[in-house]
């Protein structure tokens, strides 16, 4: 191997902090949690099963593709119904959370709920926040949790991006 040396050094300082560079990057950005292309290569890959053969007329190869479709929207609808009904009782008892249940997605309530713990376990300056899930997610972050919590006043739908509310396909 030519530059044994060289491959080591890049191995063990570039390599390993590669991850850290992304998130430096990502983290200062709106992705709401997409921050790699594995959605898309699922995706993909069930297309590929569904279409079984790489030849094909153009009448098959759109009927498989409406077939993944049908499931798909299948899927998602009874995501949205999931997220109207089931209650977590977590965050029902939680004051503050109240009025975000069965109106925001579970997984909203999710990053929400690990902000306002992380948000317990320390007292900090909005510098010392980082406000990532803001900026990532437009979800209230720590620094945000803890001004609402001191003023006694709940998380609203105002404080939550539209992308997190939307529980439901247009036209529902």
């Amino acid at each position: 191997m030519p530059f044994p040396k060289f491959i080591t050094y890049v191995e063990t300082t570039v390599l390993n902090l590669k991850e850290k560079f992304v998130r430096a990057w990502t983290n200062k950005v709106l992705h709401l949690g997409c921050r790699t292309t594995n959605i898309v290569e699922s995706t993909h890959g069930v297309l590929k099963k569904y279409l079984r053969s790489s030849v094909g007329d153009f009448a098959s190869c759109w009927d498989e593709i409406d077939k993944m479709l049908v499931v798909q929207f299948g899927e998602i609808q009874g995501s949205f119904r999931r997220n109207k009904t089931v209650l977590e009782h977590k965050y029902i008892n939680i004051k503050m959370m109240r009025e975000l249940e069965g109106y925001v997605s579970r997984r909203a309530l999710k990053f929400i709920y690990d902000e306002l713990k992380r948000s317990k376990t320390f007292t900090f300056d909005k510098e010392d926040c980082g406000c990532v899930q803001k900026t990532s997610y437009r979800l209230p972050c720590a620094c945000i949790i803890v001004v609402k919590s001191n003023q006694k006043l709940p998380l609203d739908l105002d404080d939550i991006y539209p992308h997190w509310k939307r529980l439901g396909l247009q036209g529902e």
